[in-house]
């Protein structure tokens, strides 16, 4: 196939952050047997990295976003509130892709702002949205840190469900990676046909590092500017790393990840807490811990980094929010608290009983080998565009996509 990739953001590896990484694995893999033209608007340092993506595409462009995008903003807010249609690089997209699409068979898009400013155009189109934005607006004001930030996702929550309702509706699929934004997106645009293909995760780069273990040493890592994943640091340094240190008083918390905020780096200032910020490779730091918490109670879609604990080899420990869209068992592959006491009581336990924590990462990579390649998510990926493609030839896109078949090829291979 003869595939068109637009993305929100550069995809490229390794990187952080959903979109980038999301379609810099799918690329990676579907290179293998298509050809990938890219259309990557250009955000931060993307420019730097497009030696990646020249590997595995056989075109390339980009469109970058102009100082003067910002004054128009305010426009721009209005036009996708009203229309769906942002106006900031949606002409640079309109003209890209009615050059371009004529030899394509299908469009890949990655991320729902992409999705509004590509332009309507006859060819099987497939959004990629990872999560549901109206999900994640309730999810962000139960664990914002600021003010300004509660108000931007009190002003979002009142755009965004119209914003779904006239951009989602043009695709012929859109994905999301958890059941729970699947609900969401249904319940909000009823007409939307949507499939759940949960993350992957890169087995062959996230595995086990020839690293000292240090001893006692609980390790979480995450982008540390993120409000869940603040709150979950915070919670775990507050109220359960106390519990923890009453059983194991020598017990560390390790904190790994990109741009701390400053609640962050506050608490380095603590006896029995480190913090190593924006690391070239995290895979050393996160392998010298004994246990992996994940504190998370909030947010959408899957934890991407949990699935990199467990092919790393971990054994983990996390509340109910952090295992939300995994497959794996609750005892076999990790551990689940439902508080703080049992939180601790998990972790020490696994610090005090080697062989059960071995027995633990074990399963978890596994698990994450068995349901979560990359590859399996490209032929899942494949299966979809096929379908699409064949159902726009016949003009009979069916009027739902059942979630149980959905789920059911999300997990396959």
């Amino acid at each position: 196939m003869n595939i068109g990739f637009v993305s929100q953001a550069l995809p490229y590896l390794p990187s952080r952050g959903g979109f980038r990484l999301y379609g810099g694995n799918l690329i990676r893999c579907l290179s293998r047997r298509h050809q990938i033209h890219l259309v990557s608007m250009l955000i931060e340092d993307d420019s730097q990295h497009l030696d990646w993506a020249r590997k595995y595409c056989a075109s390339i462009t980009t469109l970058s976003v102009p100082r003067t995008a910002k004054l128009l903003e305010p426009l721009s807010a209005v036009s996708a509130h009203l229309w769906g249609r942002p106006l900031q690089q949606r002409r640079g997209m309109y003209d890209t892709l009615r050059r371009g699409f004529g030899g394509w068979d299908v469009i890949h898009v990655e991320g729902g702002y992409a999705g509004g400013i590509v332009p309507d155009l006859p060819i099987a189109k497939v959004l990629s949205l990872h999560d549901s934005w109206t999900l994640r607006c309730d999810e962000m004001l139960k664990c914002a840190q600021s003010l300004r930030e509660r108000l931007y996702y009190t002003l979002l929550k009142i755009h965004e469900p119209r914003f779904e309702r006239l951009v989602y509706p043009r695709f012929e699929r859109c994905t999301v990676v958890a059941e729970p934004d699947v609900r969401e997106v249904r319940r909000t645009v009823p007409n939307c046909m949507v499939d759940l293909i949960p993350y992957g995760t890169d087995t062959e780069y996230f595995h086990p590092v020839q690293t000292k273990k240090l001893p006692n040493t609980l390790v979480f890592h995450s982008h540390l500017g993120y409000a869940p994943n603040i709150e979950a640091a915070l919670e775990f340094a507050n109220d359960i790393l106390p519990l923890v240190r009453q059983g194991v008083p020598d017990a560390v918390f390790h904190l790994v990840g990109a741009n701390p905020d400053p609640k962050i780096t506050a608490l380095a200032s603590r006896p029995g807490i480190r913090i190593s910020a924006n690391l070239p490779d995290l895979r050393p730091a996160v392998c010298s811990g004994q246990v992996y918490v994940c504190a998370i109670r909030h947010g959408t879609g899957l934890k991407s980094k949990m699935l990199e604990a467990m092919a790393m080899r971990m054994p983990i420990v996390g509340y109910p929010g952090s295992i939300v869209g995994l497959s794996g068992v609750s005892g076999k592959h990790y551990r689940v608290a439902q508080d703080p006491q049992e939180f601790a009581a998990h972790v020490i336990d696994l610090l005090r009983n080697e062989s059960l924590a071995e027995k633990l990462a074990r399963a978890g990579r596994e698990l994450v080998e068995k349901d979560y390649s990359w590859e399996s998510r490209a032929r899942v990926y494949e299966e979809l565009y096929q379908r699409v493609i064949e159902e726009r030839r016949r003009g009979t896109l069916p009027a739902h996509t059942k979630l149980r078949p959905a789920i059911e090829a999300g997990h396959r291979a």
